[in-house]
């Protein structure tokens, strides 16, 4: 009789512990993998854009190209002033409404291809691009994602006003709090007889960055 009321007990206690350890589990926060699904939302976040648009004339983004020759990052890359097209929302581009028949330093592009242009001038080689970044949240209403360069060819003009193209496209990182964002970008060459695929890495952010 003794040996069936242990029984019982015996029972009764490892019932209360699977209770107790379910009620814990319940009550603690959810896991990473709950947090971060396996794949960022399908659709673009204009939350991201706030983060990194002030509509304000001549306002700036510094920007900052890792240079592998020097294995140093650039200083800022001056002339980057961010658009948000009327047809885009969730867009982000780098153009100069500004200054009539002028245009950006995009990514360091007038200096990359200064020979081909003929000339470092940033108005004579009046790069414009409307939509070039995308913004992808790691979940709804997360404030870190993944940064899309949007697949595009540049249109860049020479001294003599003859032009020629430059593909881009590339993907990366950013975060909304810190306001800062890294991504790489391939350049396809081969307009002016180069590679295909030209990779470059660049940091983007609202505050000035010491990166070096």
């Amino acid at each position: 009789m003794k040996s069936i009321k242990l029984y019982i007990i015996k029972i009764n206690l490892l019932l209360l512990v699977v209770l107790l350890i379910g009620a814990c589990k319940k009550d603690a926060p959810p896991v990473k993998d709950d947090l971060y699904p396996e794949t960022p939302v399908n659709s673009a976040s204009s939350s991201a854009i706030k983060a990194f648009y002030t509509n304000i004339p001549f306002f700036e983004l510094f920007v900052y190209r890792f240079n592998p020759e020097t294995n140093k990052w650039t200083n800022e890359i001056r002339s980057h002033f961010p658009t948000v097209p009327l047809s885009d929302s969730t867009a982000l581009g780098f153009t100069n409404p500004f200054v009539n028949n002028s245009g950006v330093a995009l990514f360091d592009m007038v200096r990359l291809y200064t020979p081909e242009l003929g000339s470092n001038n940033i108005k004579s080689a009046k790069i414009n691009a409307p939509k070039v970044l995308k913004f992808f949240p790691d979940f709804e209403g997360a404030k870190t994602g993944i940064v899309k360069v949007i697949d595009q060819d540049v249109l860049l003009t020479k001294r003599d006003s003859t032009t020629f193209k430059i593909g881009i496209s590339g993907q990366g990182t950013y975060d909304e709090r810190t306001k800062i964002m890294n991504f790489e970008v391939k350049f396809n060459e081969t307009a002016i007889g180069k590679p295909a695929e030209v990779k470059r890495r660049y940091s983007i952010s609202v505050n000035e960055q010491v990166l070096n």
